[in-house]
């Protein structure tokens, strides 16, 4: 399934978006700087990096645009700083970064880069499948079996096994961070009621800043398997949740699944970042959902696009996809920043619901991890 055409919606925020990005070198790395992960204002970048793309930036802008469209179509004023929008789980956490984590690494293949990401105890079971033997050293081993194939191969193989990894600058820029597809409803709604089925960081954040804008805002837990973030920074999972409810439901249970269709279904706004199938198998895909004609708008949320869909991806090996790199005076390229594609995409989607949801219409608004990060990659580089 192709992209979908740009709404006039769109093309008003997108004008407005591209203006915002044309910014000089030095607001650039100010940008960068207010993230709050840069070293210091003295020293935002190892001395002779450059990092390749430019999130901060890209993210003071969709900011801006969020701010004129709560002004414009809900009467709302929303102060928000995008740039520190991406450091403020490094904040809440008290760190200063999170690059060094060692979850996630960048690879060197015979022919390039690519990030393999650790994130989940299952991707840990299956190195020992990825690299085709029994495993001691973890990284030792991944390395060494990277150093020997393309980083196409690499991927491939990783992603086969269901394991999140992406090659280095593997995304096109995009013309447009998302794709918006949207027809005449049959039943009107007047409510702004959101229902979040997606977890960590990205669907978490767009629903909260639809909720600034007025939206009643519901996240969805399965009691199996609760979101993730609980465990990393409490204080930044109860900021992301704040004013809204949070509905625990056992999906294995009929009861449980009727519960869930019955919240998906009053919703005017879902968000999800789940597996067509896993959607469909709970009887709330689109499909499912929007074939009732009521006017709703669906943000989904994938790691690398529609076409894509079964495809693992997080925040720091999507950015990578998208070509997000620090690349220091030798050529080597680190992680940038925390998990910057997931922050990214949040503030995406929020826009683009933002602009686009309308009472009378069913739109479909497709965004990915991926294309965030290679629209920041596109707006260029910044150099101390």
């Amino acid at each position: 399934m192709g992209r979908g055409e740009v709404s006039q919606a769109d093309r008003e925020v997108l004008r407005a978006l591209r203006q915002a990005l044309a910014v000089g070198p030095g607001q650039a790395l100010a940008d960068w700087v207010a993230t709050g992960l840069a070293g210091s204002a003295d020293a935002p970048l190892p001395e002779g990096a450059t990092a390749h793309g430019r999130p901060a930036t890209l993210a003071r802008a969709l900011a801006t645009g969020l701010t004129t469209v709560a002004r414009d179509r809900f009467d709302a004023a929303l102060p928000l700083d995008g740039a520190a929008v991406l450091g403020r789980r490094a904040h809440l956490a008290g760190k200063r970064t999170s690059t060094d984590r060692g979850d996630v690494r960048l690879l060197r293949a015979a022919d390039g880069w690519w990030a393999l990401n650790l994130a989940r105890p299952s991707d840990l079971e299956l190195v020992a499948a990825l690299v085709e033997q029994e495993v001691d050293d973890t990284w030792s081993e991944v390395e060494r079996w990277s150093g020997s194939r393309t980083s196409g191969a690499a991927v491939d193989r990783a992603t086969m096994l269901g394991m999140p990894a992406a090659r280095l600058d593997e995304t096109p820029v995009p013309s447009a961070p998302w794709d918006t597809r949207s027809t005449s409803a049959r039943v009107a709604s007047t409510a702004f009621r959101v229902v979040n089925l997606g977890s960590l960081w990205a669907a978490p954040l767009a629903a909260h800043l639809l909720g600034r804008l007025g939206a009643e805002v519901v996240h969805v837990e399965s009691t199996g398997r609760p979101d993730a973030s609980r465990w990393g920074s409490p204080a930044f999972y109860a900021e992301l949740r704040a004013g809204a409810e949070i509905r625990a439901i056992d999906l294995t249970t009929d009861g449980g699944r009727a519960a869930l269709h019955e919240l998906v279904v009053s919703a005017d706004v879902v968000i999800e970042a789940s597996r067509p199938r896993a959607l469909e198998g709970l009887g709330v895909g689109p499909r499912q959902v929007l074939g009732d004609g009521r006017a709703r708008t669906w943000l989904q949320i994938t790691g690398h696009g529609p076409e894509q869909p079964h495809r693992v991806g997080f925040g720091d090996d999507a950015a990578v996809a998208g070509g997000l790199a620090i690349v220091d005076a030798e050529g080597t390229p680190d992680l940038y920043g925390d998990a910057i594609a997931d922050p990214l995409t949040g503030l995406v989607g929020a826009l683009a619901v933002a602009a686009n949801h309308a009472p009378d219409r069913q739109t479909v608004v497709r965004t990915c991890l991926a294309w965030s990060a290679a629209t920041a990659r596109g707006a260029g580089d910044v150099t101390v």
